[in-house]
């Protein structure tokens, strides 16, 4: 799938449509929230009022947000992206992989309850509120992790926190080094290019150029690399009479000059 809304669509069996819209009903209020999405949907034309809509999903503990999150940070792609802030489609098979589905399969998993008299089975307006949240999700996707339970700024420090360089004391994947030779900006961008949360800017010293200079005459300087030792004499034949056969054949005659 391309976009979050279609990924929503076909796993909920929404039919394609006018975001946010669904056969006979319109999404006046969408509101997301870890564990729920509420909504207030009228019907077309007015008629039969506004009903209230929820859907309601389990939300993983936070051991699982752990395992997910370290997941996502192991893999470079969706470590740049996520901090980056950007969630693509993709990373839905790595949740899924773990048990937790960021895009429910199936209406099995969620409590969905609507204010209308429609009982016999799924309502329009639930149908309305699923495109609504797709419609959603494509222009903000870290509404899914929300409902799930870890908004945006969580996901993003956690997978930071738990990226391999970090746990090693070096910048993240997606921080910039930018030095004069006094001062180095570490951090992410955002969308627009500017800074994210959390950039900071600290001493970063540069090696003076004497320093590079001794450094090069020291190393230019160093004593020669000494010569191979010789093996005591009659050594290569002692041990190839400790290895006769196949192993004695592979065995250099280390007496031997060249050899």
């Amino acid at each position: 799938m391309s976009t979050w809304s279609e990924l929503l669509a076909e796993s909920l069996g929404v039919p394609a449509g006018a975001p946010g819209s669904g056969p006979g009903a319109a999404v006046e209020r969408l509101a997301v929230r870890p564990g729920e999405v509420a909504a207030r949907v009228r019907d077309a034309g007015g008629r039969g009022g506004a009903h209230e809509v929820s859907l309601i999903r389990p939300v993983p503990p936070e051991a699982e947000w752990e395992r997910v999150c370290a997941a996502l940070a192991s893999q470079p792609v969706f470590r740049a992206r996520i901090l980056a802030e950007d969630l693509p489609v993709a990373v839905d098979r790595v949740f899924a992989l773990l048990g937790w589905d960021l895009v429910p399969r199936g209406w099995d998993p969620l409590v969905a309850t609507c204010s209308c008299e429609r009982w016999e089975s799924r309502c329009a307006h639930l149908d309305a509120v699923v495109a609504a949240l797709g419609a959603e999700a494509d222009r903000d996707p870290f509404a899914l992790t929300r409902w799930l339970g870890c908004d945006r700024r969580a996901l993003v420090a956690r997978v930071r926190t738990l990226s391999p360089t970090a746990a090693n004391g070096l910048p993240a994947t997606g921080e910039t080094f930018l030095g004069n030779g006094a001062e180095a900006s570490v951090g992410v961008r955002g969308r627009d290019g500017s800074p994210a949360a959390g950039t900071y800017r600290r001493p970063f010293p540069l090696p003076s150029p004497d320093a590079a200079d001794s450094s090069a005459a020291v190393f230019w300087s160093a004593p020669a690399v000494p010569s191979p030792p010789v093996p005591p004499s009659g050594a290569g034949e002692r041990v190839r009479a400790s290895a006769p056969g196949l192993v004695a054949d592979e065995v250099p005659g280390f007496d031997r000059p060249g050899t």
